[in-house]
C-alpha cells in the first residue's frame, strides 16, 4: 500500500501543482492588473464560494468513505443515484438561500461587491458539483483523470478570465466569469467518465443517505468550522480595517499557504481512498503502520518548506507581487508554520474517521476556530492583518493539540518523532545555507531566489542522506517509479 500511496501520489502531484502554480502565476499578474481594494473583493467573492462548496462537501467525503463497501457489495448503482439525487438538491437550496441572503443584506455591501456576490453563485453551483464528479474518480483510484480535470479547471479559468479582462476590458468579474467557462466547458466530459455506466434512475436510498448524513455532516460542520479558522479573518479585516488590508494580508497568505497546502493536500488526496481500503480489507494493525509512514513523509516533505518560505519570504514577495502588496511578507512564516500544523492534524482524525467518530473532529475544529474568531476580534481592529496572521497559527496549534490529545483514545500510532528531529535539523542547516544566497548573493531579486531554492534543496537532501533517513528499500522505490516516469515520456 505504500508504493501504492506513493504511485498515487506522483499521479495526484498535477491536481495539486496545476492549482498551486495557477495560483502563484495569477498573483503577480492580477496584483499588477488590479489595486488591493479590486482584488480583495475578488477574495470575498472566492471565499464566499468556498464556504458554500464545503457544505455541499458533504457528498464527497462520503463517496470516499463508502464507495469501497459498496463496490464490494455491488451497490454501487445505489450509491450513485443517491449522491447525484442530493447534490442537484444541495446545490439548489443553497444557491436559494444565498441569493436571500445578498438580496437581505444589499444595503449593507457595496454595489461592486454584491454584484460579484451574485456572480459567485453561479461559480458555487458549477464549481461545487464539478468537484463531487471529481470524488468519483478519487474512490476508483483514478487519479490521473483527477488530475487532468483539476488541471483543467484550473489552468483554463485562470487563461480565460484573464483574455477576458485584457480583451474585453471587464473588470475583476472576468476572472469570475473565466471559471464558469471552463468549468462549463469540462463538465460534460466529467459527467461521462465518472458516471460510466451507470444507469441514473433518480432514486435516493433512505438507508445510505442515514449512513452518509451521519457520517459526513459532522465532516461539515468541522469543515464550516475549518473555514472560519482559515478565512473568517478576511470578513474580520474587511469590517474593522478596509478592502485595501484584505488584498495585502491574501497574496501574501496565499503565496505561503498554497507552497504548503500543495504538500498537505497531496497527502490528504493520495492516503484518503487507500487509508480506507486498508482499513476495510487489512486491518487496524495495517491502518497504524500506514498512518506512521504517511507521517514520517509528509514531515520530511514539509519541514524544510517551511523553513524555506520563511528564510525567503522578502524575496518571494517581491517577485510575486505588485509594490503596493509588498508589505505583507511580514506574514508568511506565521501562515507557512501553520499550514504545517494544518496538514499535521488531519493524520490524527484517521482514527476517528475509520471508527466513524467523526462528531469528534467537529468538536476539535469547532473549538479551535471559535479561538481563531476570538481574538481576531481582539486584536485585528487594533494590529490589522499581521494580528490576523498570527491569530490563525495559534488557531491551528490548538486544533493540532486537541486532536493529538483526543485520538489516542481510539487509534494509537507510532509518530515518527526521528524523522522529526532529523528533518528539523536538516532543514535548519538549510535556512542558514539559503539566507546569504536569497536575500543578497546578486543584485537581481530573482535569481537569488532561484539559487536560493536550489542550494535548499540540495543542501537538505545531502542531510537526510547523510542521516541514512531514506532507507534503502524507499530509493529503491523511487528509482523504479522515475524509471517508469521516464520510460512513459520516451515512449
Amino acid at each position: 500500500m505504500i508504493r501504492g500511496f506513493i504511485q498515487d501520489m506522483a499521479k495526484y502531484l498535477p491536481a495539486q501543482v496545476a492549482p498551486a502554480v495557477v495560483g502563484l502565476v495569477s498573483i503577480p499578474i492580477l496584483t499588477r492588473l488590479f489595486p488591493p481594494r479590486d482584488y480583495g473583493n475578488y477574495v470575498l467573492v472566492m471565499a464566499t464560494v468556498s464556504v458554500m462548496a464545503v457544505i455541499v462537501g458533504w457528498l464527497s467525503m462520503a463517496i470516499i468513505r463508502f464507495y469501497p463497501a459498496y463496490e464490494r457489495d455491488d451497490r454501487l448503482q445505489e450509491l450513485y443515484s443517491t449522491v447525484i439525487m442530493w447534490l442537484l438538491v444541495s446545490v439548489f437550496i443553497m444557491a436559494v438561500v444565498f441569493l436571500a441572503i445578498l438580496i437581505f443584506i444589499r444595503s449593507l455591501l457595496e454595489k461592486r461587491l454584491y454584484s460579484l456576490m451574485l456572480i459567485g453563485i453561479l461559480v458555487f453551483v458549477l464549481s461545487a458539483s464539478f468537484e463531487v464528479l471529481q470524488h468519483f474518480l478519487r474512490a476508483k483510484r483514478k487519479a490521473a483523470l483527477y488530475s487532468s480535470f483539476t488541471v483543467w479547471k484550473n489552468v483554463a479559468g485562470l487563461g480565460i478570465g484573464i483574455s477576458l479582462v485584457l480583451l474585453f476590458g471587464l473588470s475583476i468579474e472576468g476572472l469570475l466569469w473565466g471559471s464558469i467557462l471552463g468549468i462549463s466547458l469540462a463538465f460534460p466530459i466529467l459527467w461521462k467518465i465518472s458516471i460510466e455506466r451507470q444507469p441514473f434512475r433518480g432514486i435516493i436510498s433512505s438507508e445510505l443517505t442515514k449512513e452518509m448524513a451521519k457520517y459526513s455532516f459532522p465532516l461539515v460542520f468541522a469543515n464550516l468550522a475549518a473555514w472560519i479558522l482559515s478565512l473568517s479573518d478576511r470578513y474580520i479585516l474587511e469590517f474593522f480595517r478596509s478592502s485595501n488590508e484584505v488584498g495585502i494580508y491574501s497574496a501574501s497568505y496565499s503565496i505561503s499557504e498554497r507552497s504548503i497546502l500543495l504538500i498537505a493536500s497531496l497527502f490528504l488526496l493520495s492516503s484518503g481512498p487507500i487509508s480506507m481500503i486498508v482499513w476495510e480489507k487489512e486491518g487496524e494493525q495495517k491502518s497504524k503502520d500506514f498512518i506512521s509512514n504517511v507521517t514520517r513523509y509528509y514531515l520530511l516533505l514539509c519541514i524544510p518548506a517551511v523553513v524555506g518560505i520563511s528564510i525567503l519570504s522578502k524575496p518571494i514577495i517581491e517577485v510575486f507581487t505588485g509594490v503596493q502588496y509588498r508589505e505583507g511578507f511580514r506574514i508568511m512564516p506565521f501562515v507557512a508554520l501553520g499550514g504545517l500544523f494544518l496538514g499535521l492534524q488531519q493524520r490524527f482524525q484517521a482514527g476517528f474517521v475509520f471508527y466513524k467518530k467523526t462528531h469528534f473532529i467537529m468538536s476539535a475544529i469547532i473549538v479551535a476556530g471559535l479561538v481563531n474568531v476570538g481574538l481576531n476580534l481582539l486584536f485585528v481592529p487594533k494590529y490589522g492583518y499581521m494580528a490576523a496572521a498570527v491569530t490563525t497559527l495559534i488557531g491551528y496549534t490548538v486544533l493540532l493539540v486537541i486532536l493529538v490529545i483526543s485520538s489516542r483514545k481510539y487509534f494509537i500510532w507510532e509518530f515518527p518523532f526521528k524523522s522529526l528531529g532529523r528533518a528539523t535539523f536538516a532543514a535548519a542547516i538549510m535556512g542558514a545555507a539559503i539566507y546569504p544566497v536569497g536575500n543578497g548573493l546578486t543584485s537581481s531579486i530573482l535569481i537569488n531566489l532561484i539559487l536560493g531554492i536550489c542550494v535548499g534543496i540540495i543542501v537538505y537532501t545531502l542531510i537526510l542522506f547523510l542521516m541514512k533517513e531514506p532507507n534503502k528499500k524507499e530509493i529503491q522505490l523511487l528509482l523504479e517509479l522515475r524509471d517508469r516516469l521516464f520510460g512513459r515520456i520516451s515512449r
